[in-house]
């Protein structure tokens, strides 16, 4: 049988559709062009080799001027030789033509655009600017996904990207910032002004850093080993109790769950700084300075865990957790089985919480004994070492920033999503 000849029913069209034609043909709106990427591209591309192509030739014109004002102006010696007398003769005093003569005595000619030289600056920041932004434009053009119907034109685009790319910088600068610092050797660490990127960089700081680290009368392994151990039992038990709480609180009603929770809210804005006195004289109470606890049990009660499981817990339907018991599933079952698994952006994001104030504390009010200390306390005090261990100290902070980080780079859609939901009710 042949197909050819059956005929094919047209896709219905959608309201938005006919309104689209509508407005198309009342002139309201143009109808967009059909976009050809392949010509697009080759255009941009020698667009692109025209513009570096001037910036070439313009560095070549600016490389000879710089070439013959390194000559006429001795900047080492402070003088130059003039062809006629042949003795030394200050800078201030010799004239221009005095200097194009001594040149072109020693085989240099003056360059006949020689006066050119700041517009030839100014045209190559230009071009560079211009490339840059072209460069920009085209990536966007070229990637952007084909829209049936643009809410914005492609300039609206590149504002918002551009607008993105520049916070971006910012944001991403102290991190560039902080990891070239740790690769540069000493003498370019006080070099002023200070560079982003090491001309000559080394892991030098790292290696003198762990031998430091090696000599100090703990070892090494066990500051990093009293620091995972304090940040995985303090992260793991604040998500299971706030977890717990926070179930409790959002799906059985009980007297004084409001104001339970109103007094979580409450703790919220209360850094640790002024929470600092008060958990010392609980613990110092509870016999428990000097020991893990004092630093694990106050983990255990941060009331931001609370708050974002409590939040996002009330967004599940009421509905599930009824048909379980139906089932006959109990509290724990319903709880591990089908109310963690539904909320596990908002754990995570409180892994992530946990685990950023725990690896980053150093327990210095409360942790007297060396073995006990974290490895945030050996590092800050190599950093206080002086200006001998400034490298060493950079190395420091990228050691103490990294974990931090990663989980955080690992866990960051589950961060916004916990986030955006946190507020939202049924």
């Amino acid at each position: 049988m042949d197909n050819k000849n059956i005929p094919v029913k047209p896709a219905k069209k959608t309201r938005g559709d006919m309104l689209h034609e509508r407005m198309v043909l009342l002139g309201e709106i143009k109808e967009e062009k059909k976009f050809d990427r392949k010509k697009f591209l080759l255009t941009a591309l020698i667009i692109l080799a025209v513009a570096v192509a001037a910036i070439l030739v313009l560095q070549y014109r600016l490389n000879i001027i710089d070439y013959y004002e390194s000559i006429v102006y001795a900047e080492d010696a402070g003088a130059i030789e003039t062809a006629t007398t042949g003795e030394a003769a200050p800078l201030s005093t010799v004239s221009e033509a005095t200097a194009g003569e001594a040149v072109s005595a020693g085989g240099v000619s003056k360059p006949q655009d020689y006066d050119f030289g700041p517009f030839y600056r100014a045209g190559k920041l230009a071009l560079i600017v211009f490339a840059a932004g072209f460069a920009f434009y085209a990536i966007i053009r070229l990637i952007a996904p084909k829209r049936r119907k643009p809410n914005r034109s492609v300039w609206g685009d590149f504002g918002i990207y551009f607008m993105l790319l520049c916070v971006a910088i910012m944001m991403v600068f102290p991190l560039v910032f902080s990891v070239g610092a740790s690769l540069k050797p000493l003498d370019e660490l006080f070099r002023f002004p200070p560079t982003v990127f090491p001309r000559q960089p080394t892991m030098d700081n790292f290696s003198d850093l762990f031998v430091t680290l090696s000599q100090s009368f703990v070892p090494f392994s066990r500051y990093l080993v009293n620091t995972v151990f304090l940040t995985f039992i303090g992260t793991f038990g604040h998500v299971f109790i706030a977890s717990m709480a926070a179930f409790v609180l959002a799906k059985y009603d009980f007297p004084g769950g409001k104001t339970f929770f109103s007094i979580v809210v409450t703790a919220l804005m209360f850094s640790g700084y002024v929470t600092g006195i008060p958990n010392y004289v609980i613990m110092s109470k509870l016999r428990m300075i000097d020991t893990y606890w004092a630093i694990i049990l106050p983990a255990f009660a941060a009331p931001i865990g609370l708050f974002l499981m409590k939040q996002f817990m009330e967004g599940l339907p009421t509905s599930l957790i009824e048909a379980a018991h139906l089932d006959g599933a109990g509290e724990m079952r319903i709880f591990w089985s089908i109310v963690m698994p539904n909320v596990k952006p908002a754990w995570l994001t409180i892994i992530i919480f946990s685990v950023q104030s725990l690896w980053n504390t150093n327990a210095s009010t409360v942790i007297y004994s060396e073995a006990k200390k974290t490895l945030v306390y050996a590092l800050q005090q190599i950093q206080a070492g002086g200006i001998a261990r400034t490298g060493q100290a950079a190395a420091v902070t990228v050691i103490v920033m990294l974990v931090p980080i990663t989980i955080f780079i690992l866990s960051q859609s589950r961060i916004l999503e916990t986030m955006a939901s946190s507020g939202l009710k049924d």
